[in-house]
C-alpha cells in the first residue's frame, strides 16, 4: 500500500548572538506531485479529495477546487456564494481559534468560563447549520469585540494573549500585500512554470505577504508586533462572527473569486484562513482534468527571503536557547504556516566572526 503523502515542514535556522536573530535561512520543503496526483482524477471527486488532502483549510481548498473546474467546463455545480461565504468564515473561525489555542494556551491559561465560550464557539462554527447568535457571545466573552457588542471585560483572554504576545516592534519593510490584482499575472507564472512556480512564488521586485496581517493593512492597520499581528488575526475572527450572525453586510469578492482563462481553463482564489490560494485547472476536449495546480499562502509568507524572512532580522529571542527557540516558533505562528516548523537555533557566542555569517537566505531563492 502507498504511504499517504506528508505535508512537508518549514525549515528555519537562526543564528543568534546577543540575544537577537543576527542571522537566518528558511526554507519550505512542501512535497511536490500532490497537484499532479489530483490530477489523474475525475473532476467530480477532486473537490473532497481536495479537502482531505489540506485538512487544516479543507473547505477552502473544497470551494475553490469545485468552483475552479466548473469554471472550467466541469459538470458540477458550485454552492451560491452566500453560502460558501458563511462556510469560509466558519473555516476562519475554526482555524484561528485552534491556531491560537494551540500557540499561546499554554503561555495564557484560560479561565473556566474562557474554556466554556471557546468550545462553544468551535461547536457552533463546526456544525452544519452555525448559529450566529451562539458565535456572537462566545466570542464577545473571549473579548473579541463585535458590531453589534461590545467588548467583555478587562483582563480577557485577547487582552493576555496580546500583553503575553509583545509590543517588540518586527524588522520588516513596510507591507507588500497579495490582492486579486495580483491574479493575473501570478496565474500565468503558474500556467507556465507550473510546480516549480507553486514552490517558490515571486512577483519581480516583490515579497508580498498574505493572511491576516496584510488583510489588515488593507484596511489601514500596520501590524507592526507580534501583538499587532495576532490581534489583526482575532479581530477577524469576530468579523466573521458578525458575518455569520447577518450583523455585517458580507462582500463576495473580498473572500472568493472566480474566472475562465479561456477554452476550459479555469481557476479559482479563495481568502483561506491563512492567506491567499490559487486553485487553476485544465480540462481536456473529454473533460478530464489535464493540469491541476495548487499555489497556497504558505510559500509566499515562507519564501527563503520572504515576509517571515524579514521579521526574523535581528528579532529579540534572549540568550537561552530553548526560549529562544520558543520565541521563534510563536512569531512563526503568526505568519500562519499550514504545515509544521522545524527550528534551529544556533547561538554563536564566542565563535570566530567568520564562522557567524550563516547561510544567506539568497541561497534559497526562489527567482533571479
Amino acid at each position: 500500500m502507498p504511504h499517504a503523502p506528508q505535508p512537508g515542514l518549514v525549515r528555519i535556522t537562526a543564528d543568534v548572538a546577543d540575544g537577537r536573530v543576527v542571522a537566518r535561512t528558511v526554507r519550505s520543503d512542501r512535497p511536490r506531485g500532490l497537484a499532479a496526483a489530483i490530477a489523474r482524477h475525475p473532476p467530480s471527486a477532486i473537490p473532497d479529495l481536495a479537502r482531505r488532502l489540506f485538512a487544516l483549510c479543507g473547505t477552502s481548498h473544497w470551494l475553490a477546487a469545485i468552483n475552479a473546474l466548473v469554471m472550467a467546463g466541469a459538470a458540477m455545480q458550485a454552492p451560491s456564494p452566500a453560502t460558501a461565504l458563511r462556510m469560509l468564515a466558519a473555516e476562519r473561525i475554526v482555524a484561528h481559534l485552534q491556531a491560537t489555542f494551540i500557540d499561546w494556551g499554554n503561555r495564557v491559561r484560560l479561565t473556566a468560563p474562557e474554556a466554556a465560550a471557546l468550545a462553544a464557539a468551535l461547536t457552533a462554527a463546526k456544525g452544519s447549520h452555525v448559529n450566529g447568535e451562539v458565535l456572537l457571545d462566545a466570542v464577545t466573552a473571549l473579548g473579541m469585540a463585535t458590531r453589534d457588542r461590545p467588548k467583555s471585560a478587562s483582563g480577557c483572554w485577547v487582552e493576555r494573549l496580546l500583553i503575553a504576545a509583545g509590543n517588540d516592534a518586527i524588522a520588516q519593510p513596510a507591507f507588500d500585500v497579495l490582492t486579486a490584482g495580483d491574479d493575473e499575472q501570478l496565474l500565468a507564472a503558474l500556467d507556465d512554470q507550473e510546480e516549480s512556480f507553486a514552490a517558490a512564488p515571486w512577483l519581480p521586485g516583490r515579497r508580498p505577504e498574505t493572511g491576516p496581517a496584510a488583510r489588515a493593512a488593507l484596511r489601514g492597520l500596520r501590524a507592526a508586533s507580534p501583538a499587532e499581528r495576532l490581534c489583526a488575526r482575532l479581530a477577524e475572527v469576530a468579523e466573521a462572527a458578525d458575518l455569520i450572525a447577518g450583523t455585517q453586510p458580507p462582500d463576495p469578492a473580498e473572500w472568493l473569486s472566480t474566472a475562465g482563462l479561456g477554452p476550459r481553463v479555469g481557476f479559482c482564489a479563495v481568502e483561506t484562513p491563512r492567506g491567499r490560494l490559487h486553485h487553476l485547472v485544465r480540462l481536456d476536449p473529454q473533460g478530464a482534468v489535464q493540469r491541476y495546480l495548487i499555489l497556497a499562502p504558505t510559500e509566499w509568507n515562507f519564501a527563503a527571503d520572504g515576509p517571515f524572512a524579514a521579521a526574523l532580522n535581528h528579532f529579540r529571542v534572549g540568550d537561552d536557547h530553548d526560549a529562544a527557540r520558543a520565541s521563534i516558533a510563536r512569531l512563526a505562528s503568526l505568519y500562519d504556516p499550514c504545515v509544521g516548523c522545524a527550528i534551529e537555533v544556533r547561538q554563536l557566542g564566542d565563535r570566530p566572526a567568520s564562522h557567524q555569517r550563516g547561510i544567506s537566505a539568497d541561497a534559497f531563492r526562489g527567482a533571479p
